[in-house]
């Protein structure tokens, strides 16, 4: 028999009846024959996060359960799920009525098209870590070993703030110059110590030296990153395919992975991570009964 994986989905709405069309999505997760054991966060509001002005505000959630399916099987029925509700896929970062996320699945660590697990960029995002508190907080984030809880507790324990490792020093260098330039970002150079306000974001170019001790007392230290932001030029044909190349850390800090093919577009999504590891995630139901079984 085959052993079931522990799945984590992520559940977001902004357009037309938010709360009915994310209620119809868990139903339907709900019944289908590939979910075992599904439990539900509460269900969040939180503001809209990049993109272009004028969205309302988001309703997020997510799903734990366990699984004999492939996390590729998982995703053709979350897909499934957004195209019956009338999911429209636009720009990145707008308004949509739907939104199913993999986050985790098991122990995988791995890439395909259009799917990438543990997924690249959920480290940063409050609206994702603070609903998986609910119902998944023992789940561990098979690449740096840490628990959901305790990523968590780490992103709420200092300033928002990456280090940038990958690339090379000109194009890290380049990513801070235009951080502080074009977001008002604090940004610090290889060499120059960190000095951060505690109530203001910031950025290295490089990591610092990390503490081999890590509690909780240590990894807050206000000197210290919150995530290691991983960048790698990409095109079409050098994506990274393979868990060596995806996690190649030996850290054990938690990352936020950054593909990139447009400065442009990497500035924007560095200013707009830091905003979703502050964004304020307020609960509207009082459990994750927000939908008929």
């Amino acid at each position: 028999m085959t052993d079931k994986a522990q799945c984590l989905i992520s559940f977001g709405s902004n357009l037309g009846n938010r709360d009915t069309v994310l209620a119809e999505a868990a139903a339907r997760l709900d019944a289908s024959t590939m979910v075992d054991s599904l439990a539900t966060s509460r269900l969040f509001e939180t503001p809209p996060i990049g993109g272009p002005g004028g969205q309302e505000p988001f309703l997020n959630a997510v799903a734990a359960f366990e699984t004999s399916s492939s996390a590729r099987e998982i995703l053709h029925l979350l897909q499934s799920i957004e195209d019956d509700l009338g999911r429209t896929r636009r720009r990145r970062w707008d308004a949509r009525s739907i939104d199913l996320d993999v986050v985790l699945h098991g122990q995988l660590v791995g890439s395909a098209t259009a799917l990438i697990v543990p997924h690249p960029r959920y480290t940063a995002r409050q609206f994702v870590l603070t609903p998986a508190c609910d119902v998944a907080s023992h789940f561990r984030d098979p690449r740096f070993g840490w628990t959901l809880g305790q990523l968590a507790g780490h992103l709420s324990a200092g300033s928002a703030s990456m280090a940038l490792i990958g690339s090379d020093a000109a194009t890290r260098r380049e990513i801070c110059n235009r951080l502080t330039a074009e977001h008002g970002i604090q940004t610090f150079t290889a060499g120059t110590p960190i000095t951060a306000d505690p109530s203001q974001p910031w950025v290295s170019e490089c990591v610092p030296d990390l503490p081999l001790d890590r509690t909780p007392a240590t990894t807050a230290l206000p000197n210290l990153p919150r995530l290691i932001t991983r960048i790698g030029w990409t095109t079409p044909k050098t994506r990274w395919p393979a868990p060596h190349l995806i996690w190649t850390s030996r850290t054990r800090w938690p990352e936020y992975r950054l593909e990139i093919d447009d400065l442009d577009w990497a500035v924007s999504e560095i200013a707009s991570a830091l905003d979703s590891m502050r964004c304020p995630v307020r609960p509207v139901t009082e459990d994750g009964r927000w939908f008929s079984k």
